[in-house]
């Protein structure tokens, strides 16, 4: 992909529309500290985190590894989902922390792995600035 590639629009909306839930819980929480806040967070967080992991099985079936290349693809697929899946089983306040872990962790791993893949130029930037919203709202209600 060229560098000078535009991100989609309905990437930017979507994207940085995602990043509502994020933004309006956390507030909630820091102006009256509530457990309904912390566990739509955690809830939201949950389903978002599982959606980077999701991202990497559509990276195996574009790119069909074989092999151990393809249990690394698919397997690093399904991790977020299950971090995920037990952060929802732990209290909201250790979840919504655990789970701005794991969407800075997924990016690291993007970042690791992106000269190995063929992504289009605007997306690890806009997943930079996502996650960095995300992480940073589950942080702020997680002190809060």
């Amino acid at each position: 992909m060229p560098d000078n590639e535009r991100t989609p629009v309905p990437a930017l909306l979507l994207g940085y529309g995602g990043l509502i839930p994020f933004a309006g819980g956390a507030t909630l929480q820091v102006l009256g500290p509530d457990p309904r806040w912390l566990a739509m967070l955690s809830a939201y967080g949950a389903v978002i985190l599982s959606f980077v992991g999701a991202l990497h099985w559509g990276y195996a079936v574009r790119d069909a590894p074989r092999g151990a290349s393809a249990w690394w693809g698919y397997g690093w697929s399904v991790l977020p989902a299950l971090v995920a899946w037990v952060c929802l089983l732990l209290p909201d306040t250790t979840a919504v922390l655990l789970l701005a872990a794991g969407l800075v962790g997924c990016l690291v791993v993007d970042e690791i792995l992106a000269p190995r893949m063929a992504l289009p130029s605007w997306l690890l930037p806009l997943r930079r600035a996502l996650t960095a919203g995300g992480a940073a709202s589950l942080l702020v209600a997680g002190w809060a």
